[in-house]
C-alpha cells in the first residue's frame, strides 16, 4: 500500500467515524467480526435486558425506551471518559445495586461467554474467503 492509498483509505472509512491502521490480517478478521455488525453485540445485550424487563411485567414499548435509553447514554458516557475496564471496576467498588449484577455476571462467565461469541464470529470472517 503506497502512502496515497493508505491516505484515500483513510478519508473514505473516517467519513464513518474514528479509524486505526491495523497490520495484521487476524486482527482485520477480529475487527470484522467485532465492530463490523456495528450494534450486533450491544443489541443483543440490549435485546436480552429489554426481553427480561418485559419478563418482569414491563409493557414492552416502555422495556424498549428505558434500554435505549440506556445504550445511547452509556455511549456518550463511554466516548469520552474512562476506558470501559475502569467504568466497571468503579461501579463495582461503589458496592451499589449495579455492583451486584456485575459481579454476578463477573463469576458466572459473562467475558468469556461473549468471548465465545467473538472467537465464532471471527472465524466467520475468516471462512469468508
Amino acid at each position: 500500500m503506497t502512502e496515497e492509498d493508505r491516505i484515500r483509505a483513510r478519508a473514505l472509512f473516517q467519513a464513518c467515524g474514528q479509524t486505526d491502521e491495523l497490520h495484521d490480517e487476524a486482527q482485520i478478521d477480529f475487527f470484522t467480526a467485532m465492530t463490523g455488525p456495528v450494534p450486533g453485540f450491544v443489541a443483543a445485550c440490549a435485546a436480552a435486558m429489554a426481553r427480561h424487563a418485559e419478563d418482569q411485567g414491563v409493557p414492552p414499548e416502555i422495556a424498549d425506551r428505558a434500554v435505549r435509553q440506556l445504550f445511547l447514554s452509556a455511549g456518550e458516557i463511554m466516548a469520552e471518559g474512562p476506558p470501559p475496564q475502569a467504568h466497571v471496576q468503579e461501579m463495582i467498588d461503589y458496592a451499589g445495586t449495579t455492583a451486584k449484577g456485575l459481579t454476578t455476571l463477573r463469576d458466572n462467565g459473562f467475558a468469556e461467554r461473549l468471548a465465545e461469541g467473538l472467537v465464532a464470529a471471527t472465524q466467520a470472517s475468516r471462512d469468508i474467503y
